[in-house]
């Protein structure tokens, strides 16, 4: 939900008979906040409007807390949604956000704000469609829209490790290179990497994800474990 004047948003709780009251007074037109009152700048694609930033929340729209989990040999058996920043710092989070395992992106409960989603894989190609990656690879992996510049368009021209290929930010979306966390726990590649969940998965371990990198200008899909964790971006419903 977009808010530009001082209001107030009820949600249900994680109980039956309590109310979060969301407080948006004060935001900006074009800006969502969460449920913890984390405020995020937005871009409209092809009639879309997505999260500019990577997603920050510690709580499920509902109110119920999303799990942190600082240990890497429990986080690799996790079956049930978690977060975390990256090396355990909180102080990257003010850039990149936090990252969140798969099982935390498909839960009814909602990491997005109300009234936004974790975009689906064909969400995700609809975007890359609308930025230039060609129909007949929309379907395929590893980088695609290359010619395009169309990973180029969405990362942004600081925070990357040089030489940050053909990064324009051309379309607003602000792609930070916030890396990832790996099944055994291990936190890889920030400033190289940004890597961002769908909601779609692909088989019963895996799910598909984006990649963008610091050396090519092109946006990769791939699966990915579902126990990895990656970034978050919201989409509006």
């Amino acid at each position: 939900m977009l808010v530009g004047s001082a209001c107030t948003k009820e949600v249900p709780g994680p109980a039956t008979n309590t109310v979060i009251v969301v407080d948006t007074t004060g935001v900006p037109p074009g800006m969502v906040a969460d449920i913890d009152g984390n405020v995020y700048a937005t871009t409209v694609i092809s009639g879309k409007r997505w999260f500019a930033e990577n997603l920050k929340t510690t709580h499920y729209a509902n109110g119920s807390p999303i799990p942190y989990q600082p240990v890497n040999a429990d986080w690799g058996g996790l079956t049930t949604g978690a977060w975390t920043a990256y090396n355990n710092d909180l102080s990257y989070e003010v850039h990149y956000g936090k990252l969140y395992n798969w099982y935390t992106v498909i839960d009814p409960r909602n990491a997005c704000p109300t009234g936004w989603h974790v975009p689906t894989d064909e969400e995700w190609k609809q975007l890359e469609l609308a930025l230039g990656v060609p129909d007949s690879t929309l379907n395929s992996t590893g980088p695609r829209g290359s010619a395009a510049n169309t990973g180029g368009r969405m990362k942004s021209t600081d925070l990357w490790a040089a030489p940050n290929a053909g990064a324009d930010n051309s379309s607003g979306f602000t792609a930070y290179p916030g890396g990832g966390r790996s099944n055994s726990g291990g936190f890889y590649a920030i400033g190289v990497q940004g890597n961002w969940w769908s909601s779609s998965p692909f088989d019963s371990t895996q799910a598909m994800q984006r990649r963008l990198l610091n050396n090519d200008n092109g946006i990769f899909r791939f699966a990915a474990m579902k126990i990895f964790g990656n970034s978050v971006r919201c989409v509006e419903d």
